[in-house]
C-alpha cells in the first residue's frame, strides 16, 4: 500500500467491503444469510464503496470519508432500534443494526479521534 496513511487505508479497506457488498446485493437479496437488502440499500453500499476507494488517494479525503460515512452509518444503526423499515425504502432493523453501528463506530473513530501515522512499504 505504499505510503499510505492507517486512514487511508481503514477508507481503502471498508470501500472495498461496502462496494462488494453493493455487487453482491444486486445478485443476492440476502447477504450472507443475514442481511436484507433491496435495490436502493445496494446502491447504496455501491455508493460507499466508491467514495471510500476514491477517498483513500488523500489523508484529508480519507478523513472526511470515515467522518461522513461514521456519522451515516451511526446514525442509521439508531434509526433502526425505533423503526426497522423506514418509509418502506430499507430495512435497517435486526442484524443490521449492530452492522450499521460497528462499522459507523470504527470509522468515526478513525475520523474524528485516530491519531494520523503513516506505513511504510
Amino acid at each position: 500500500m505504499g505510503d499510505r496513511s492507517t486512514l487511508q487505508a481503514v477508507a481503502l479497506i471498508f470501500g472495498a467491503l461496502y462496494l462488494v457488498a453493493g455487487i453482491v446485493g444486486i445478485f443476492n437479496h440476502v447477504i450472507l444469510g443475514i442481511f436484507q437488502v433491496n435495490l436502493l440499500q445496494t446502491m447504496v453500499h455501491v455508493v460507499i464503496g466508491i467514495a471510500g476507494l476514491a477517498a483513500a488517494s488523500s489523508l484529508a479525503n480519507a478523513r472526511t470519508f470515515c467522518r461522513v460515512a461514521g456519522v451515516i452509518l451511526l446514525l442509521l444503526g439508531l434509526i433502526g432500534f425505533g423503526v426497522a423499515n423506514p418509509f418502506g425504502l430499507m430495512y435497517i432493523g435486526g442484524a443490521d443494526i449492530a452492522l450499521h453501528l460497528g462499522t459507523g463506530a470504527v470509522l468515526a473513530y478513525f475520523g474524528f479521534a485516530a491519531p494520523v501515522s503513516t506505513r511504510s512499504a
